[in-house]
């Protein structure tokens, strides 16, 4: 068997009496129909509806997701409804996903019906011939090919054509639902049969399509309902029994072997009562895990809290002084909450000590192990905090043993004979905090730690990976994806190319990154070699728990996930749960690489799908899937969902955001009750009307577009219309708070850029300047460095001459290189006049090919002593300038790699008299600071440019950070220290998409003492 199982149940292990139950024993439970298709489910159904609310019943919209996977927010709707699975086609993973949103305690009464496998194979190869068109709308390619190829070809024609979709749906279907349709997908036949007879044996009613009115007449006994009637028969498929070719019947005896099986045990299984379920916990993961990942690995026992120990005093004291003192005798021993990881920081603030020798003498363990250095402490703080690190042998369950042993004790009497408390006592103790140390956040240390050890790049960091990523052409036909992937998939291919797994998996089924796959990740038993699984965010849900199995085969495996544009994803890149496992490598939208089985390794496979789950969380509530719900999920929900989104653009807002706050979406931790409309509407205002926080640097359109539906919310006539309204708010909502989560990232109220945004923005009807979505400023470096790669991929012919006139491109690029040009020419004569007999000297940020210093033409007040340095970090572009400079003879003209900060010690001692900077502060997380750091190699000019106005987006773009218009960007060099004297605004190429552009001269003078106006 390739999936481990705890317990086997053979048909003989099951009773064969049942114990004696009254009628009515199951009444108030939710009733669950495990629904598998053409098993007599619609007429069986019907029957069950009758007894139930139409409210309480929870619809096809509610239960299914594409791939017949379980939504992993299921739990969340599921309990607002009593009977589930009517009109759905219900599986054992939804089964899962809903249980584990229910109250504690509670179980599901679960139903289900089987037929004989070969009857329900033809009765679903009919249902499919007689699907309409109009049904076909909504469905995959893949499933409308099937759908089509059933209504075109005889079922031995069918059969015999092995469509994908279909054998998915024909091998063994009943035995796929009781085991999960999506956790069934890896599993053998053996291990498929054994866990479908464990997941039977717990089933509450088992029937048969020949015994439906004695399986009705069990559950109404159970429900102490009034004896129905007979199930009316729907929704069947006519036609006789066919006459089918002998390779057909051995086809179908192939197909359902399986099933077969189940059917022959399920003859004497109507009155056998349910074995005990076996708990599948991948949708309900460990708590002491979900709080390590909320609360940042951090966890604190304050001396108010109940104590769970030995050898302490009463507690004491009040404030800063409450604690407990350790004593009578030498040793005092805690159970603490504790992070679910290895290395592990303790602090202990010290309330008061008797003798000092006794914390110099102090003995500590924690789960018995002894710190990795002696114990130190802290005097730097209001009060004393004793501080140790300790190293331990695994993960935990979430709980430690703190052990501290005193060399002796004292008496305050010991101290002072006139105290009369004799009590003997170690330490007073006020807190005790359990976290993860600070080195654990920054992830893993080298590829090796990444992806897997023994190669040659296994040394260098993630930092340095585009430096070693092959080149990838362009694909030849971008693939239809949710975000733009024209970018992201060559990089995914270059990063297996550097890796070179063995076996490579397209975890999504029929998907465009089927291309990449290779080996046989698949095959049982399981190969040697290592494994990458690949799939974008949108797909994952549904497919975490297959991952995870086939995961756990491989010694080694990792996870590639594209489209990994969601600052929820970077907040567990960010967790020290998850940090040491995780990197996100920047592209259009990101690809994060998680290494699978060193996370198995440090907390078990428990973490694997606990991290799994999460993803399936964060990809099932983007705002492109809750756009799809349909008010049939629950009415709560979608108003939970608003009010944890806006929670949490208020916390960010704030600049008090924790991991908690930012992962509220995904309702790790079970949700207040969803408050009303108005209240939501109040929420969001007190946010939005906060004066000098950063989301008044937010888009106004979409700010105000989130008042007015908030509005609309309350004003909503109907439910109907407040569902698709709150679902349009939610979107809303989410687009504002990653816009504001990535400017935290970045530090907004410490960032000098963030500070002058805030001071501008009052009083305006848009923010002069703007932060544009952003991510952590790696990712922006990994893409310039993707770029660099490309260019250097296309050598540089040796005659190569760039000439304004001659460059390809838009007109509006040639256009703003022209003006840059000029006005360069323009500063070089002013600053020519100004300084007879010195030598120019100009120094270009971020020059890249050299286009423009390459064409400016030295004034003839400094033909013959200028010279002319220009920087950047790409060095195939500053190769390109070079060669260019030669061809051009252009003796004045050096090109560097590096920044200008080097200038200075390039210059010689000589006066650098003009800096210039060139589609350059847009990339930089603080422009203000740049600037500053122009400012203080004392230029004679400045002469920078950029385009101006962008549209501040929804999602992170490439390359830049900033937006400005003409006021903001002249405020920048301001708030620098310059003195502003141009400001040249121009639209340029308007008629071929252009847009506005923007320069600024400035000096560090007086601009009328040098002839300026």
């Amino acid at each position: 068997m390739n999936v481990p199982l705890t317990a086997l149940h053979r048909p003989g292990d099951i009773p064969a009496t049942a114990p004696t139950r009254r009628p009515g024993w199951a009444a108030g439970m939710r009733l669950a129909f495990l629904h598998i298709p053409k098993t007599a489910g619609t007429a069986f159904g019907a029957a069950l509806a009758q007894h139930f609310a139409q409210e309480d019943i929870a619809s096809t919209p509610s239960m299914d997701l594409a791939a017949g996977g379980a939504n992993p927010m299921l739990g969340q709707s599921a309990p607002a409804y009593r009977a589930l699975g009517i009109g759905s086609h219900l599986d054992h993973d939804k089964l899962d996903a809903i249980s584990a949103g229910l109250p504690k305690g509670e179980r599901l009464f679960i139903v289900t019906v089987l037929r004989e496998p070969r009857a329900r194979l033809i009765s679903q190869y009919r249902h499919w011939r007689r699907v309409v068109d109009s049904n076909m709308v909504d469905l995959s390619p893949e499933q409308r090919e099937a759908f089509l190829a059933a209504r075109h070809m005889s079922l031995d024609d069918f059969l015999a054509a092995r469509i994908p979709f279909s054998q998915r749906h024909f091998r063994n279907m009943q035995a796929r639902m009781l085991c999960g349709f999506s956790t069934s997908e890896l599993m053998d036949d053996e291990t498929l049969l054994a866990t479908a007879r464990v997941r039977l044996a717990g089933i509450d009613v088992v029937g048969t399509t020949d015994t439906v009115d004695e399986t009705l007449a069990r559950i109404t006994e159970a429900y102490g309902w009034s004896p129905p009637d007979s199930v009316r028969p729907l929704n069947v498929a006519p036609g006789e029994a066919p006459v089918l070719a002998p390779e057909t019947e051995a086809l179908i005896a192939e197909l359902t072997r399986v099933d077969q099986v189940l059917w022959e045990d399920a003859q004497g299984r109507a009155e056998t009562p349910p074995l005990p379920r076996d708990q599948r916990r991948y949708f309900l993961p460990d708590p002491a895990m979900t709080a390590t990942l909320l609360e940042g690995a951090r966890m604190r026992f304050g001396m108010d809290q109940a104590l769970d120990g030995q050898g302490w005093h009463v507690r004491e004291g009040a404030g800063e002084t409450l604690s407990r003192w350790t004593g009578p005798g030498r040793r005092a021993s805690i159970r603490l909450r504790a992070p679910q990881i290895r290395r592990v920081d303790l602090a202990i603030r010290l309330v008061s000590v008797l003798d000092w020798a006794m914390v110099d003498g102090l003995a500590l363990t924690l789960d018995g192990v002894p710190p990795m250095a002696p114990h130190r402490v802290d005097h730097n703080r209001p009060q004393p905090v004793l501080l140790a690190s300790f190293d331990l042998p695994d993960a935990g369950d979430g709980r430690r043993d703190l052990v501290l042993e005193v060399p002796f004790t004292r008496s305050h009497h010991d101290i002072d004979p006139n105290i009369d408390d004799t009590r003997q006592k170690g330490v007073a103790i006020g807190e005790i905090i359990l976290s993860a140390p600070a080195d654990t956040a920054a992830g893993p240390a080298t590829l090796g730690a990444l992806f897997w050890p023994g190669a040659p790049w296994s040394d260098a960091t993630p930092a340095q990976v585009m430096d070693l990523v092959p080149h990838q052409g362009p694909e030849a036909e971008v693939p239809v994806a949710e975000r733009q992937m024209a970018l992201d998939m060559p990089l995914l291919r270059g990063l297996l190319e550097l890796v070179q797994p063995d076996h490579v998996w397209a975890a999504a089924l029929k998907t465009f990154l089927g291309a990449v796959e290779r080996g046989t990740p698949l095959a049982l038993p399981a190969p040697a070699g290592r494994l990458a699984v690949v799939v974008t965010l949108f797909e994952i849900a549904a497919r975490g728990a297959p991952i995870a199995a086939l995961s756990e085969r491989f010694e080694e495996s990792v996870l590639l996930l594209p489209c990994a544009e969601d600052f929820r994803l970077r907040e567990l890149v960010a967790s020290p749960l998850l940090a040491p496992f995780l990197h996100i490598v920047g592209c259009t939208n990101g690809v994060l690489v998680a290494n699978l089985s060193a996370m198995r390794r440090e907390g078990g496979q428990a973490r694997v799908e606990a991290f799994l789950l999460t993803l399936e969380r964060i990809a099932a509530t983007t705002p492109e899937k809750l756009a799809t719900l349909r008010g049939e999920f629950g009415p709560s929900y979608p108003l939970q969902q608003l009010d944890a989104t806006l929670r949490g653009m208020a916390a960010v807002n704030a600049g008090s955001a924790s991991t908690r706050d930012l992962l509220a979406t995904l309702m790790l931790e079970t949700p207040p009750p969803p408050p009303t409309a108005a209240t939501l509407r109040e929420r969001g205002l007190a946010v939005l009307g906060t004066a000098g926080s950063p989301v008044t640097l937010v888009e106004p359109a979409l700010v105000e577009r989130l008042r007015q539906l908030l509005d609309q919310m309350v004003a909503a006539a109907d439910p109907q219309a407040c569902w698709h309204t709150t679902l349009v708010a939610q979107e809303c909502a989410f687009r504002i708070t990653a816009i504001l989560a990535g400017w935290q990232r970045f530090n907004l109220s410490g960032n000098a850029t963030g500070q002058l945004a805030l001071a501008l923005r009052p009083g305006l009807p848009r923010p002069p300047l703007y932060p544009k979505p952003a991510k952590p400023f790696g990712e922006y470096i990994d893409f310039y460095k993707s770029e660099a790669v490309a260019m250097a991929s296309q050598p540089h012919a040796p005659d190569l001459i760039t000439r304004l006139d001659l460059l390809r491109g838009g007109l509006d690029h040639l256009t703003r290189l022209n003006q840059a040009a000029r006005e360069i020419e323009i500063a070089l004569r002013l600053l020519g006049d100004r300084f007879p007999g010195e030598e120019i000297l100009w120094v270009d940020a971020g020059c890249s090919y050299g286009v423009i210093m390459n064409a400016v033409v030295p004034p003839a007040n400094i033909a013959g002593r200028c010279a002319f340095l220009g920087f950047d970090f790409n060095a195939p572009a500053i190769e390109a300038a070079r060669i260019v400079a030669g061809n051009l003879g252009h003796a004045h003209c050096r090109y560097e790699i590096g920044d200008v900060a080097e200038a200075r010690s390039l210059a010689q001692g000589r006066r650098i008299h003009l800096i210039t900077a060139f589609e350059v502060l847009e990339h930089c997380p603080d422009p203000v600071a740049v600037l500053r750091d122009y400012r203080a190699m004392e230029p004679g000019m400045l002469v920078v440019g950029s385009p101006l106005a962008e549209a501040q987006g929804i999602f992170p773009a490439e390359q830049h950070i900033w937006a400005f218009n003409a006021r903001g960007f002249a405020a920048m060099a301001e708030a620098a220290g310059f003195a502003v004297y141009g400001i040249n605004q121009r639209q340029v190429g308007h008629f071929v998409g252009g847009h506005d552009w923007v320069t600024v001269a400035a000096t560090t003078g007086d601009p009328k003492t040098m002839g300026m106006l």
